[in-house]
């Protein structure tokens, strides 16, 4: 599906944003590159497991953007306790005296994810605990933490929430059976979010082979050698991109009419 028509104005509200996943790789470039430019006076909520790396982040913004709040949150979206969800905004708007009062939009990033075990075929999916925590992370801590962003942000009319999809949620890849399906499901999630909820806009978007961790991780870990060595030659070739290149597409793309829930590949 084709980004079409230019809409000007989400760059220039006053916003809110939640990324999760901020510490590292995309979610990272994702959080630096929203707080250069959203207005000032918008906020940045950043959730991540490890506090150390989320407050690297934190660090990096306020330095290049004194003028945007940044807070961060040690946040563990695969660990599916009610408790984890149900006071997560409530208690970081208490803490860090957040009023959403001031805010005219409100950004949900899902960045957060995990590959599984790449070092197995699908037929070779035994162990039930890998299954569960791969399905736990990829897409029941992301559906149940969206719900909690969109009552926590109830009363902010423009919400925005953005699903970083993968080549992999439409395409079948040897040896990352679980990633697919994972990918492959929230998707899925996401657009019928998009079809319920016609106030809100829906992107799932895939972002190209950036050079991730989790791209390193193909090279060198999944046992199809084909994967393998698409992942090598990707690598070795220069069509990898840099996460900043990738994001610098996403945002044109918010910056369009696009289809809600929409998968929009960075080569679209």
């Amino acid at each position: 599906m084709q980004a079409t028509k230019k809409m000007d104005d989400f760059f220039q509200s006053k916003t809110c944003i939640v990324v999760c996943g901020a510490s590292r790789g995309l979610g990272e470039c994702i959080s630096l590159t929203f707080a250069r430019k959203f207005p000032a006076g918008s906020a940045l909520i950043l959730l991540g497991r490890d506090v150390k790396a989320l407050e690297n982040v934190k660090s990096k913004i306020s330095e290049e953007c004194p003028h945007q709040m940044c807070v961060t949150q040690k946040f563990d979206q695969g660990s599916i306790q009610q408790e984890n969800f149900d006071q997560l905004f409530e208690g970081i708007f208490q803490v860090h005296k957040i009023s959403l009062s001031s805010f005219e939009q409100a950004v949900m990033v899902h960045s957060a994810a995990t590959l599984g075990d790449i070092t197995k075929y699908a037929k070779e999916m035994t162990d039930a605990e890998t299954v569960k925590c791969n399905f736990d992370v990829n897409v029941t801590g992301a559906i149940l933490l969206n719900s909690t962003f969109l009552k926590a942000f109830d009363d902010i009319l423009k919400r925005v929430v953005i699903n970083i999809s993968s080549l992999a949620a439409i395409q079948p890849i040897k040896s990352l059976s679980l990633y697919c399906s994972g990918k492959s499901a929230r998707d899925m999630f996401f657009r019928t979010l998009a079809v319920e909820e016609p106030s809100l806009r829906v992107l799932n978007y895939a972002p190209g082979p950036c050079d991730t961790d989790m791209h390193k991780d193909c090279r060198e870990k999944s046992k199809a050698p084909d994967t393998k060595q698409m992942f090598i030659d990707a690598f070795n070739s220069g069509v990898i991109l840099s996460c900043q290149t990738s994001i610098d597409k996403l945002c044109q793309i918010l910056m369009t009419n696009f289809e809600s829930g929409a998968h929009i590949d960075f080569y679209d």
